[in-house]
């Protein structure tokens, strides 16, 4: 079976595949997934080229190349689980517009934002009506078929069992990880910014 996480950038991403890997999935984040597929053409067009051997070697896969090829993923795996993170909106755009001041994307990156938040630099607005836009053709998409999606909101916070009821395995008698927070980042950062500087990791 494969699980796929459709949640967009910032809702959560992170700890669901730390959960996943926790459940004994051999789950994959954004430095795999960014090589699931490649454009075969520039932004007037919409070829996609997805890497299908890729999909076979791992059982689960988030973040936001995942989201731009759900509806493909379905096609192929018809028998596949798909998890939608969510997250307070107004929330979710404060640690965006974070994630965009970072900067530095690389042309893969950069036309993937441009798909999915139709910008490439951070915009409050649209990266707004992007949000609702996924969520709401996430959920059409599944309407005749809701045992295939779990929406998973995580600003309650996040416990094991809807995750566990959802793919039918026992939970795990530890929190469930809730990775990858702003000021976890900012430290990774900092900590990289370093390693170039001295030449090694501080």
């Amino acid at each position: 079976m494969k699980i796929f996480c459709i949640g967009l950038s910032k809702t959560g991403t992170t700890s669901i595949t730390e959960a996943l890997r926790i459940l004994g999935y051999d789950a994959v984040h954004w430095y795999a997934t960014k090589q699931a597929f490649r454009y075969t053409n520039d932004d007037r067009g919409g070829g996609i080229d997805i890497d299908w051997d890729f999909f076979e070697r791992h059982d689960a896969f988030a973040d936001t190349p995942i989201a731009r090829i759900y509806p493909q993923l379905d096609d192929h795996y018809p028998d596949a689980k798909f998890i939608l993170t969510l997250r307070d909106i107004d929330a979710w755009l404060d640690s965006f517009a974070d994630q965009f001041a970072e900067g530095g994307l690389d042309p893969f990156s950069a036309r993937l934002h441009r798909d999915l938040y139709g910008t490439d630099s951070y915009d409050a607005e649209r990266c707004r009506s992007a949000y609702a836009k996924h969520v709401q053709q996430v959920d059409a998409h599944f309407a005749n078929r809701k045992a295939a999606l779990l929406r998973l909101p995580i600003d309650a916070g996040v416990h094991w069992e809807p995750l566990c009821v959802f793919l039918g395995v026992s939970a795990p008698d530890r929190p469930f990880p809730h990775r990858f927070k702003r000021a976890e980042r900012r430290r990774d950062r900092f900590r990289a910014t370093l390693g170039r500087l001295f030449g090694g990791k501080p």
